[in-house]
């Protein structure tokens, strides 16, 4: 691109292309089903570690959800560190205002969200839409019914997806209604997830579902052609840091999940499984590699940019009709690859899988065979870097961040490839989906229309760039495989904790998780006093 046509691509509308709809699924929900059955098949570390897909557990009733969050409450309540235990009893003085809307509140989830884990189950499965239900690969839960350990983390796994307890989360008065500031703008509840997205819908959610490098970031747009990874712009609330949450939110629920173990409750185990399926599905949402990205590549902007001046030349500026704004032709086009990135590869892996489970391998190409295998077997050097990372760690501190730590080894190990996997879509894209006019969210797509929009197989490039694009995300797959052995080692380790050891383990964990939601609580306030500032106020 030529200098003068990259001053064409203003900030604002480099900006504005990372709000696109649906730039916050990472798999699609039936890979994050598989995600825990299939890298767990082989797990060894001690005869004492069940089969997951056969052995069952008891399951828990909606008592037994209400029994965990007062079990929760009165441990936090009486924690050990005095300004700690005043801060948590500062927002929840009582045992009764710490019912399940503030639990959820705690865990960054939208409280009006019907959430798996916290909410009754029958509530749960009411409130998905018809298309939820049809996307949820994991059979309908009756309360209280046995399950096997496979179907609990792959429930775990597919609900902050399939339940949208990310979404939404605007901000309630006492009586439940949306406060609006004196300019008749909604308010979030953290202002932060404008930066990544529309305040409601789909990318509502892709601030918690988005891992960021740890690199030095930049809002310059000429960053964006060179290491697009680092290209981070505050678009809809001003900061100096923008933030991201999926390595958060692998903690979060680790943590929860360890404490359901070390609460020794009534369905304790169900919901340590559940919990634990939820950190599984975070730690997965950034092994796809476009999840450490939070836009695209500087094409989609040139795509865009010329498309826009086209359509004005076309209609003599005005004269013969509009022409869609340059940022929405933008988003559009982001928004046609992000999701067929995605759906494409969940596609090729359903059929893989298929032909693998029918014993004809020779019909599932080389690309796929290596996907296949990266998801059962996982990636030798990155093994080797978690296993430095987490055993270091274990020799240092009294019990890790492991879900965090694995996390963030994830993104750092994986984010160099999110813009090789957008240029590799666009080159497999039919040429309409970067055009004005076009806009398509390839999760409606029924599985077999997505090939109308690849471009014809017979021509070897397109071919060996498909090829190359499921090379690419079966690397993502075979570093999640690694991820995910290493977080249920941990786990075990934590079952395995001696007796005289579990009530300092709980009171550790527990001061973790309730230190740093709280900070972030704090910070999600002040954010949010400042966005109602800035608007003039509450109405």
């Amino acid at each position: 691109m030529s200098a003068p046509f990259r001053r064409l691509v203003r900030p604002a509308f480099v900006a504005a292309l990372v709000a696109a709809p649906t730039a916050a699924l990472a798999y699609g929900i039936w890979i994050h089903a598989i995600i825990p059955v299939e890298t767990l098949r082989d797990f060894k570390t001690a005869a004492t570690v069940p089969a997951i897909r056969t052995q069952t557990i008891s399951g828990a009733t909606d008592a037994d959800l209400v029994r965990f969050r007062s079990w929760f409450y009165s441990r936090a309540a009486a924690i050990k560190d005095p300004t700690l235990r005043s801060a948590f009893l500062k927002r929840y003085p009582t045992a009764a205002s710490f019912d399940a809307k503030a639990f959820k509140v705690l865990m960054m989830d939208n409280p009006d969200a019907e959430v798996l884990g916290i909410d009754p189950f029958a509530d749960v499965y009411r409130a998905r839409t018809p298309a939820d239900s049809a996307a949820d690969p994991t059979p309908p839960y009756r309360a209280g019914s046995r399950l096997t350990i496979a179907t609990a983390l792959e429930m775990g796994s597919v609900y902050p997806d399939v339940d949208r307890r990310n979404q939404d989360r605007l901000y309630r008065d006492s009586t439940g209604h949306v406060v609006l500031t004196a300019h008749g703008d909604t308010v979030p509840m953290d202002p932060m997830t404008l930066n990544w997205g529309r305040l409601t819908g789909l990318s509502s959610q892709a601030a918690e579902h988005i891992g960021l490098n740890h690199e030095r970031h930049s809002s310059n747009s000429s960053v964006l052609s060179v290491t697009p990874w680092n290209f981070v712009v505050a678009i809809g609330y001003p900061t100096d840091s923008v933030e991201s949450y999926a390595e958060e939110n692998a903690q979060n629920y680790t943590d929860l999940s360890y404490l359901a173990l070390l609460s020794g409750l009534q369905g304790s185990e169900m919901l340590s499984y559940l919990y634990g399926g939820n950190a599984l599905h975070y730690i997965a949402d950034v092994g796809n590699q476009i999840h450490t990205l939070q836009a695209g590549i500087e094409q989609f902007y040139s795509d865009a940019t010329y498309d826009y001046w086209w359509g004005r030349l076309k209609t003599l500026f005005g004269l013969l009709g509009s022409t869609p704004s340059r940022n929405s032709i933008g988003i559009d086009i982001l928004t046609n690859h992000h999701t067929l990135s995605e759906k494409l590869f969940q596609v090729e892996l359903q059929r893989a899988y298929l032909f693998d489970s029918l014993g004809q391998k020779d019909s599932i190409s080389p690309s796929m065979q290596g996907a296949l295998a990266g998801l059962r077997n996982g990636d030798p050097m990155f093994k080797r870097i978690l296993d430095g990372l987490i055993l270091g760690n274990a020799a240092k501190k009294w019990y890790p961040a492991y879900g965090s730590l694995i996390a963030s080894a994830l993104i750092d190990s994986s984010y160099r490839e999110g813009a090789e996997v957008y240029r590799l879509i666009r080159e497999i894209a039919v040429p309409s989906l970067h055009k004005a006019g076009v806009v398509i969210d390839f999760d409606t797509i029924p599985d077999a229309r997505v090939w109308e929009y690849v471009r014809p197989l017979s021509d070897p490039k397109i071919q060996a760039a498909l090829d190359t694009f499921n090379i690419v995300e079966g690397r993502g797959l075979a570093r999640v495989h690694d991820a995910v052995n290493w977080w249920w080692d941990r786990y075990w380790t934590t079952s395995r904790t001696s007796p005289n050891l579990k009530a300092q383990l709980t009171e550790g964990i527990l001061e973790r998780l309730v230190r740093n939601q709280l900070i972030y609580l704090n910070n999600a306030d002040g954010r949010r006093q400042d966005y109602i500032d800035m608007h003039g106020g509450l109405k």
